[in-house]
């Protein structure tokens, strides 16, 4: 059986060095999916490293919308390879329009000070209703995507905790599983921003999109297990707004830290 989510997550490559295309992501002529985009670009970047290097942050920005029905191709340069340390920059088109630059680092684990918050609250997740996302999703095969959601209201803050798991076969693949987090993380992650004021991205009452995301790695994630992502918004003005999101693994234990930023506008 042929499953669709390593497929969204892979990048095969182009006819020129250090070049790769990633498939579509979803129906023709329907924005496509920033985590999408994102996740493609830490994968062509993984590409063209060495073994035995780990993932330690992905920056991306995000300049035009894209088409989910088309594919994207994409660019790496090679910007530094060290004894323990690469950095790569990606470049991602569309019919050559630039949609997405991105930024990732990776490093050669070392020995060194271990620490990690711990999550707000945690429930066990199988006693949570699979909620799904919190709104359509059309360019995330749900089927293959286990997520509970539970929105927290209970300090006088919004906070909401979603744990999701890939419920498919994934290969025993470290930067796989990191493009999977980021993949799914990236859902609705502007959201927290306009929950603060009582709106949400599905109620059409803002303008929305994602237009910064970071992450940064601080353990090997398992997609295949449960996770958690624990997200707030420390602050939005201008138009702009901020999500701050810490990701856990089934015990807690932090795995990622994520920001982001978007857009929020009122409807006119």
């Amino acid at each position: 059986m042929t499953h669709v989510l390593p497929r969204l997550l892979a990048v095969t490559p182009a006819e020129a060095a250090d070049t790769f295309v990633g498939a579509e992501n979803g129906p023709a002529d329907k924005r496509a999916y920033g985590g999408h985009l994102a996740a493609q670009a830490f994968a062509a970047a993984g590409e063209t490293l060495h073994p035995g290097l780990a993932p330690t942050s992905l920056h991306v920005q995000f300049l035009r919308g894209g088409d989910a029905g088309a594919p994207v191709h994409y660019e790496v340069q090679r910007v530094y390879d060290g004894r323990t340390t690469a950095s790569r920059r990606v470049l991602a088109r569309q019919d050559g329009r630039l949609l997405v630059t991105a930024t990732a680092s990776f490093v050669l684990p070392a020995a060194g000070p271990e620490h990690g918050e711990k999550p707000s609250a945690i429930e066990d997740p199988e006693s949570l209703p699979r909620t799904g996302p919190i709104g359509p999703a059309p360019s995330l095969p749900l089927d293959e995507i286990d997520i509970r959601s539970v929105d927290d209201r209970s300090t006088g803050d919004f906070r909401r905790r979603l744990w999701w798991r890939v419920t498919v076969p994934l290969p025993n693949d470290p930067m796989l599983h990191a493009g999977a987090a980021v993949y799914v993380t990236d859902i609705y992650g502007i959201d927290p921003v306009l929950q603060v004021h009582g709106h949400s991205m599905i109620d059409r009452s803002h303008h929305t999109a994602t237009t910064d995301s970071s992450v940064w790695f601080h353990r090997p994630i398992r997609a295949d297990g449960w996770n958690l992502l624990e997200s707030k918004s420390p602050a939005a003005a201008r138009g702009r707004g901020v999500m701050t999101g810490r990701l856990f693994d089934a015990d807690g234990t932090l795995t990622a830290t994520l920001v982001q930023e978007g857009l929020a506008v009122p409807r006119s």
